[in-house]
């Protein structure tokens, strides 16, 4: 198996939990999965936040990387504050913001260098965000904003 097929495989797994967490959450008294998939998805955001990072170190400098080096430490941060101190409606809503954001600075700084990476990229984070609707729903109908 090649690097760039592992890489797919892992991808696209990783949606798995996503999609059970949030489907499962929609059943009564399984509150406590709720809980889980936000430590899931701070877990994906800072792994994500930390290959930014690097591919921020590795590829050549452009004149606007320090604000992106900046983002990059700041997104697991702010998931981690949100963690802390927010509503579960309004972390999803920053949640979802924040892979948003990491994918256009992933865009931005792959430019035409990595146009596969990028499609699963994009891919991998609109069924991220459509996992964190399906967990706000579950949220609005389980009374638990």
């Amino acid at each position: 198996m090649n690097s760039n097929k592992l890489i797919q495989i892992l991808g696209y797994a990783g949606l798995i939990p996503f999609y059970f967490l949030s489907l499962v959450a929609n059943l009564k008294n399984y509150n406590f999965l709720i809980d889980i998939f936000f430590i899931y998805s701070v877990i994906i955001l800072c792994f994500l936040s930390g290959s930014l990072w690097m591919k921020l170190i590795l590829l050549p400098a452009k004149t606007n990387d320090y604000l992106l080096k900046i983002l990059s430490v700041t997104f697991p941060l702010i998931a981690l504050a949100s963690e802390l101190m927010v509503t579960y409606a309004l972390k999803i809503i920053i949640y979802i913001l924040i892979y948003l954001l990491i994918y256009m600075c992933d865009k931005k700084t792959a430019g035409e260098q990595l146009p596969i990476y990028i499609r699963m990229r994009f891919f991998l984070t609109a069924n991220v965000i459509i996992s964190h609707l399906i967990l706000l729903y579950a949220i609005s109908t389980n009374g638990l904003f």
